[in-house]
């Protein structure tokens, strides 16, 4: 979700004027939060091209400033099907995993090349071939 999140940017518009980081922004400005460049910050995700599971460990999680990972964005307004969509893509992906073994074609183009045409949803820019192999 850090590396590929469903959604490239949220977009939220200021109802008091603000200032942040020495900029002032006034009222009635829809400001855009880039979360894919977020999460490819090595600022705040040293080699963020690599995959580590270990960045979301419960030590490392504490560690993080809570904004830095917002695949579903953040607060009272985040993504209402957040708790939902994760339990269903690691339910899925467990049932799958405990059958099968997935492994990329030779047609596969790795890495993958994203394209964030539709509006801010990110998705592959090619098919992506992948060989499933039972267990």
């Amino acid at each position: 979700m850090r590396m590929y999140p469903p959604s490239t940017r949220t977009n939220r518009k200021t109802m008091q004027s603000v200032t942040v980081n020495g900029y002032r922004i006034p009222d009635g400005v829809e400001v855009t939060v880039p979360i894919y460049a977020m999460h490819y910050d090595p600022e705040l995700w040293p080699e963020p091209e690599k995959f580590y599971p270990e960045r979301f460990s419960a030590v490392n999680k504490e560690k993080r400033n809570p904004y830095s990972y917002m695949p579903f964005g953040h607060g009272p307004r985040n993504c209402i099907g957040m708790r939902l969509a994760n339990l269903e893509t690691k339910m899925t992906m467990v049932r799958i995993l405990q059958h099968f073994r997935l492994k990329p074609t030779p047609d596969m183009k790795i890495p993958i090349e994203l394209d964030n045409t539709s509006g801010g949803i990110l998705r592959p820019k090619n098919p992506v071939y992948v060989l499933i192999e039972p267990r």
